[in-house]
């Protein structure tokens, strides 16, 4: 039996451990660890991502397709140079907003969602549809704002303007004064563009779960910001589908992708798998290794991890799980076994 286990196939599919190892790291560490124990398996590496940070560079491994360096935004409105995905032969874009508009790009005492926007992924899409884009493929997450998507509109000719008529900056502060909206000269050209948005985000726009309860704390709001931003979602919502699952992701982008720009959302995970034939990998394996930085009742609520495991268990392949922190054990679907869960920081912890 054990010379069995010599020649195992080993689907290696992980997400990222945030802030500490990519995806691609992830995958090659476990490889190492494998080889060394059983040299004869065959491997495959599939690393992954959720529709944010990431998903671009797996994108690009399946596609190819060139980086565009754009000039652009940040959150602050400062300049600051940002790139997305081009794949000119059949003329798609695949654009993250968090790499113009993302908190990462700001400084912890620079965080505030007041004075945050949209903008320069908006100036993004703009480049990609002045290149000939027949398709966008915006991927949502990691935001620094809580605008509902007016910045990345105003970057395509929308103006907000207020009770009294006067044109509004296009940042969370304004959404609640927004009394009206002119539509942008290239709106036949925006929707001339078939564009879908990617995440996993199934928040609607405003109210208790909504972008600014649940999400403005981490991008700098304190309570009294957050009561008024989501003053400014409800506002909003008399244009935008506030109670579409994912309206509120990245700060209410997700509605306003779909009011502004008519897009469709889909769910990252499943999008990105499928992209990639999962199904097909799972298949030709024995054991199916994923994991994330951290497994807690999070993941098992349609995202990467969940997916996967469902995936392994409808062809009867049997999942092992790695991450950085294991919490919430009781939560895991019945078919696996919690000793299938390999903890690095209680491996590490242990004597």
């Amino acid at each position: 039996m054990d010379h069995y286990f010599d020649y195992m196939n080993i689907l290696i599919c992980p997400d990222k451990f945030k802030d500490s190892l990519t995806a691609q790291q992830v995958c090659e560490a476990l490889e190492i660890g494998i080889k060394r124990r059983r040299p004869k398996s065959v491997i495959q590496l599939m690393p992954l991502a959720d529709g944010g940070e990431g998903t671009l560079e797996v994108i690009k491994t399946i596609h190819g397709g060139e980086w565009v360096q754009k000039k652009v935004n940040d959150p602050l409105f400062r300049p600051i140079e940002a790139n997305y995905l081009w794949l000119a032969d059949q003329k798609i874009a695949y654009i993250e907003m968090s790499r113009a508009s993302g908190i990462e790009l700001l400084k912890t005492k620079e965080r505030n969602p007041f004075l945050t926007s949209t903008f320069g992924t908006g100036e993004l899409i703009l480049d990609a549809i002045e290149k000939g884009a027949t398709e966008i493929v915006l991927t949502i997450g990691g935001s620094a704002t809580n605008d509902a998507g007016i910045g990345m509109a105003a970057a395509l000719g929308f103006k907000f303007l207020n009770k009294d008529q006067e044109e509004l900056k296009a940042v969370g502060e304004s959404l609640p004064l927004i009394d009206s909206i002119i539509p942008s000269p290239l709106i036949q050209k925006i929707l001339g563009v078939k564009f879908k948005v990617i995440t996993d985000v199934q928040n609607p726009l405003a109210g208790k779960e909504g972008a600014a309860h649940v999400f403005a704390k981490q991008k700098g709001a304190n309570a009294e910001m957050i009561k008024y931003l989501d003053k400014g979602l409800i506002n909003m919502s008399q244009w935008l589908s506030a109670d579409t699952p994912g309206a509120g992701a990245a700060g209410g982008l997700g509605a306003g992708a779909m009011y502004f720009l008519g897009a469709r959302m889909e769910p990252g995970a499943e999008w990105l798998l499928n992209k990639l034939h999962i199904n097909r990998a799972i298949r030709k394996a024995d054991f199916v290794i994923t994991g994330e930085g951290k497994i807690d009742q999070q993941s098992w609520s349609g995202k990467l991890v969940s997916n996967i495991v469902d995936r392994a268990d409808k062809q009867l392949k049997q999942s092992i799980l790695v991450c950085g922190l294991f919490e919430d054990p009781e939560l895991i679907p019945l078919f696996l076994d919690p000793r299938e869960v390999y903890s690095i920081t209680d491996i590490a912890e242990s004597p």
